[in-house]
């Protein structure tokens, strides 16, 4: 598992929705969330290690660098994730509408 660097204004936010959703730790969490959000693009090698696939996405779709996409994918993911749901069976179906659970 490759170590993503969470950027420091989200990194209250992931530690907090990794324990609500009970993932191992923020990093594991953040991780899923980029893996989730990569498969939005159309990657030449989808097999490839995450970093590889990240830079690929920074250098084809005009990010201007590596932080920028990662912060991109983790706001997209917190906004799943953190959605104010009561039921946790329409929370669980909004996340596998969205692709962040199969």
């Amino acid at each position: 598992m490759s170590k993503v660097k969470i950027p420091r204004d989200l990194q209250g936010r992931v530690k907090d929705a990794a324990r609500d959703h009970k993932f191992d730790s923020a990093d594991v969490f953040a991780e899923h969330i980029l893996e989730r959000g990569l498969k939005n693009y159309d990657l030449p090698n989808p097999d490839a290690k995450l970093q590889k696939r990240m830079k690929w996405v920074v250098e084809e779709h005009g990010y201007s660098s590596l932080e920028e996409l990662i912060e991109h994918l983790l706001l997209r993911g917190l906004k799943a994730y953190e959605a104010a749901e009561t039921d946790p069976h329409k929370l669980e179906e909004r996340l596998r509408g969205l692709g962040y659970i199969d």
